[in-house]
């Protein structure tokens, strides 16, 4: 596969506006079936099941549904644990998707995000595979001292509060 053939298809993988999303409750199996389709040129490299869901209701990852329905939030949150699941514990998730923040504006703001590191990907010269798993993997160990320091940095302010 070329680059620009990987690219196509991460490029069909950009999330839907918050306002594309159905704004009415989904049942499990299609709320299964609409993530499927956001990601179906990924070949089921971020494939979704029903267990998936439930384990991240009962973590606190997704809201819990009503009534047997997912709202436009849940969708929205489970798009979200999509994209970075391959590389992201559900711990480090926790942190990461704009915890205190209505979910809206963390779907808003997750989707800019994301258009930046599209462009930052098209504009790379080098495209090996090797590179690319590189520049993951340090992005990743980048991330978790991020999150790391971000913990500790309410605990520091307490302390020179005293």
């Amino acid at each position: 596969m070329t680059k620009q053939d990987a690219m196509t298809r991460l490029e069909a993988c950009v999330l839907p506006e918050w306002s594309a999303l159905p704004d009415f409750g989904l049942y499990m199996d299609q709320l299964v079936t609409y993530v499927g389709n956001c990601f179906g040129s990924l070949d089921g490299r971020l494939s979704l099941t029903t267990n998936m869901i439930n384990n991240y209701v009962k973590g606190g990852l997704i809201d819990r549904p009503v009534g047997k329905k997912y709202s436009r939030a849940s969708l929205a949150q489970l798009l979200m644990i999509c994209m970075l699941k391959p590389t992201t514990s559900l711990e480090e998730m926790r942190g990461l998707i704009c915890a205190g923040e209505d979910t809206e504006s963390c779907y808003n703001s997750f989707r800019v995000l994301q258009g930046k590191v599209m462009e930052s990907i098209n504009k790379r010269s080098e495209d090996s595979a090797l590179c690319c798993a590189l520049e993951a993997s340090s992005l990743q160990l980048l991330s978790g001292m991020l999150q790391q320091e971000e913990k500790s940095e309410p605990a520091a302010k307490g302390r020179k509060k005293r």
